[in-house]
């Protein structure tokens, strides 16, 4: 067997992993600044759909519209542990809480929430793709709430 230079083939490897590092970084930078741009479209597109009174909107690049979505948070987490574990619901949990529990139990409960939780709704803005319709019947071009 050939002598093996050690410190050639980690320095070499260092190297590569400081490139995949550099790339790496460069790209979530580039990403976040992405990301910031369409969030700031999503909140252009939810004001006109807002102003106008409606859900979607189609043009020739695609389909526009808005989802409510439920966003539980825990006003106390001590409150809601022991709910938790007194009603064998462990299943709430997740690292955040569960939105399909929370929407369940609300509906099961003429829309109370259990102890400790809050909710709030808000809209979002989805865009999709003319003939996109990932499975589901395109919206309408303009629909009043």
């Amino acid at each position: 067997m050939a002598a093996v230079n050690m410190d050639k083939l980690v320095e070499c490897h260092q190297a590569i992993k400081d490139a995949r590092t550099a790339k790496r970084h460069a790209w979530e930078k580039e990403d976040a600044a992405l990301e910031a741009d369409m969030q700031l479209l999503k909140v252009h597109m939810l004001t006109v759909l807002n102003a106008t009174g409606t859900k979607s909107m189609s043009c020739e690049q695609g389909t526009v519209y808005r989802r409510e979505v439920l966003k539980p948070s825990a006003a106390d987490w001590s409150v809601v542990w022991e709910w938790a574990k007194a009603n064998d619901a462990m299943e709430i949990f997740e690292k955040r809480l569960k939105v399909g529990f929370i929407q369940n139990y609300m509906e099961t409960n003429d829309g109370a929430l259990p102890p400790g939780i809050n909710a709030h709704r808000a809209f979002e803005v989805s865009v999709r793709r003319p003939n996109d319709s990932g499975g589901r019947p395109a919206p309408a071009t303009s629909t009043s709430e």
